[in-house]
């Protein structure tokens, strides 16, 4: 397989880790990195001996790169990602990949006209683990899926609430949380709701903080998801189907989930665990995926499709739009 050379917009702990996940790819090839912030890509640049730039478009111009990750903070997606496909790159978007569908439809046709691989960085979805839950539930090991009932609530680090407080950012629990359970029911579920209602809290700047989701599926299979950046909560995912469920404690990453089986009774009548080991960096995963998409001619992983990307965007802006949340610049 040939190695890709990569470039990185932005340097921040996000950047850190797909950087030391790209370390570990044999096919791959960390050549340099661009902030606005000079210092800040020169400390990173020296942490992996690659070259620093404070202009993304300079970076562009003077390295060698076949793929651009784009981790810089939700609001400059759009403009980032469409800047490496004008400069005829292919694009592993950090998630959320835009900030509505609009953008991303935009992103998805510059990226087809051009015959470059785009795609959005939803990595719990190449985890083993997620992957082997997914071929379970296929086999019928709890019969016909019928309800899920996802939290994944947190207190949020104060280092980080200036940014997912912020509107200008593009901030909220939706586009930094609630994309990951949204995104992980669809997968298992192997495609999207056709109804969705939600609630929500918005804080002081008028972001959400907090939000629920009731996604409904063709076969009235049921979601419930509970998110949000200053709660505490039990974060895990109860799947329940027609002989048993699946109890997934930190299902976003985690390793471990446990199958409860029944007779068509109240009575449990087994319980396993399963343990399937992920990579302690599970960016490790979806680099594997651009690499071998793009080694094989590919415009768009199977996995994380980019028509899935861009309705899964629709449906936020749905969800917002009934909220009243509106993001600057969004007509």
């Amino acid at each position: 397989m040939k190695t890709l050379n990569w470039g990185i917009m932005g340097a921040g702990n996000i950047a850190v880790k797909l950087a030391d996940a790209l370390a570990i790819n044999v096919n791959s090839k960390l050549v340099s990195v661009s902030s606005k912030s000079m210092d800040r890509a020169a400390k990173f640049a020296e942490n992996y001996d690659i070259k620093a730039f404070d202009n993304y478009q300079t970076m562009l111009d003077e390295s060698e790169l076949d793929v651009i990750y784009v981790a810089t903070t939700h609001n400059f997606h759009y403009e980032n990602a469409k800047m490496a496909l004008e400069n005829n790159k292919s694009v592993l978007v950090e998630k959320p990949f835009t900030v509505n569908a609009q953008q991303a439809s935009e992103l998805v046709a510059i990226a087809r006209e051009k015959g470059l691989f785009l795609m959005e960085a939803i990595w719990t979805r190449y985890l083993p683990s997620i992957k082997h839950l997914k071929a379970l539930l296929n086999t019928g090991v709890i019969g016909e899926v019928k309800l899920f009932d996802i939290s994944f609530c947190n207190i949020a680090p104060s280092k980080y609430l200036p940014r997912l407080m912020d509107p200008m950012l593009a901030g909220g629990v939706t586009l930094d949380m609630g994309i990951y359970p949204i995104t992980f029911v669809n997968y298992l579920m192997d495609e999207l709701p056709v109804n969705v209602n939600s609630q929500v809290r918005l804080g002081e700047t008028g972001v959400d903080e907090m939000a629920s989701y009731q996604l409904q599926f063709a076969n009235k299979a049921l979601a419930n998801i509970n998110t949000s950046m200053n709660v505490l909560t039990q974060n895990r995912s109860m799947i329940y189907g027609e002989t048993g469920y699946i109890e997934f404690p930190y299902f976003q990453q985690g390793s471990s989930f446990t199958i409860h089986t029944h007779d068509h009774t109240n009575e449990i009548t087994k319980s396993e665990t399963i343990h399937v080991e992920n990579h302690e960096n599970g960016f490790i995963y979806q680099v594997a995926e651009v690499v071998k998409c793009i080694n094989e001619g590919q415009l768009e992983s199977d996995i994380m499709p980019l028509n899935e990307t861009v309705n899964t965007m629709k449906m936020m802006d749905d969800m917002r739009k009934e909220w009243g949340l509106v993001y600057p610049g969004e007509e």
